[in-house]
This record gives structure tokens, C-alpha cells and sequence, in this order.
């Protein structure tokens, strides 16, 4: 009898389960490598946008100053909440500025004084950061000019701000902070 030569069914069987579970382990790979760098990039882009939201923050606090009615320059100072005077938009005129968090967004209210000085017009609503995982920590903590942490608006010098970011609260990796502080150049008493 003559030999053929070629593969039998179970030799045809086994490649195509080895080559399915190959298969099956590169794309998974393929998929967690697509994720990894999307989680990344995303991680990156809300990082960079908190710096450039510290920059915004960083140019208009210190700038801090008297309404255009006369009221001292800081309003509010709670720990998610800041409004405060300031010429963000350098047209002579004081605005209104507040801070705050929504969820997961750190937003920006800029008011205009009005015809009558008063900041009662609807403010310019904008976010300028997101991925804020800030919930149960401060972002705005105050001092006053001995570097003692303040509780009276009168007595603040310096603003800490800490923003908590993270794209994916819940699994790794862990937050990034990204903080600074800023002196209230308009309130210094310590010359």
C-alpha cells in the first residue's frame, strides 16, 4: 500500500484550535494595549487642562481687588466655592468671579458690574477643567499672612488650590494633584 501524504482530520482539528486560541490571546492584547493608551492620552489632556485652568486661576486671584462699588475683594471662601473681584478682562471694570465644583467639573462664573455696579446681570457661565475628583477634599484652603490657616475673609493673604484629577476615579492608577499657591497681590499687609 501506498502512504499519503497531507494531514489527517485531528491534526487539521488541533492547528485550527491552536491558531483560534492564539487568536483569541492577540486580540485581547490588542483591545487592553487600545484601552491602555486611550485611558493615557485622556489622563494627559484633563492633566494639562487643570494646569492650564491653575494658569487662569493663578493670573486672576492674585489680581484680586475692590468691586466697583467699594466691597472688599473677596466675597465667598468656602472649600469648593470662591467668588472674589477682579479685571480679568483688563476693560478697567471689576468683575465678579466665581469658582466652583459640579460634579466632576471645575466651572468658572465671570460677572460684569452693570449699569448700576451691582453684579446682579447673569455671569458668563464656562468649565475650565474636568475629571475633577475633588469630592470630599478642599480645592480652595485660605491663609492668612502669617501662613495660619484663615477662617475670616478679612484676614486671608494666600489661596491654596488643590484640583484632584482623575479620568477613571475608580480603578488605578491613583489621582494627580496639581496644586499652587497664590498671594493676593491687592491685600498684601506684610511689606
Amino acid at each position: 500500500m501506498k502512504k499519503s501524504e497531507g494531514f489527517t482530520l485531528i491534526e487539521v482539528l488541533i492547528s485550527i484550535l491552536i491558531a483560534s486560541v492564539l487568536m483569541l490571546i492577540l486580540n485581547r492584547f490588542i483591545v487592553e494595549s487600545y484601552k491602555s493608551i486611550t485611558f493615557a492620552s485622556e489622563q494627559e489632556e484633563a492633566v494639562e487642562n487643570a494646569r492650564d485652568a491653575l494658569d487662569i486661576m493663578i493670573t486672576e486671584i492674585r489680581s484680586a481687588n475692590f468691586s466697583q462699588q467699594g466691597a472688599y475683594a473677596l466675597l465667598r471662601t468656602e472649600d469648593q466655592d470662591f467668588i472674589y473681584y477682579s479685571d480679568v478682562d483688563a476693560d478697567g471694570d471689576t468683575e465678579k468671579i466665581k469658582y466652583f465644583l459640579e460634579e466632576s467639573e471645575l466651572k468658572r462664573v465671570v460677572t460684569e458690574p452693570g449699569v448700576l455696579m451691582d453684579y446682579s446681570g447673569a455671569g458668563s457661565t464656562s468649565t475650565i477643567a474636568s475629571y475633577m475628583n475633588n469630592q470630599e477634599e478642599s480645592i480652595f484652603t485660605y491663609y492668612d499672612s502669617d501662613y495660619l490657616e484663615a477662617n475670616i475673609i478679612n484676614d486671608i493673604r494666600l489661596v491654596n488650590i488643590q484640583l484632584k484629577i482623575n479620568v477613571t476615579p475608580n480603578i488605578a492608577p491613583n489621582d494627580y494633584w496639581a496644586r499652587t499657591d497664590i498671594q493676593l497681590r491687592n491685600l498684601k499687609d506684610n511689606l
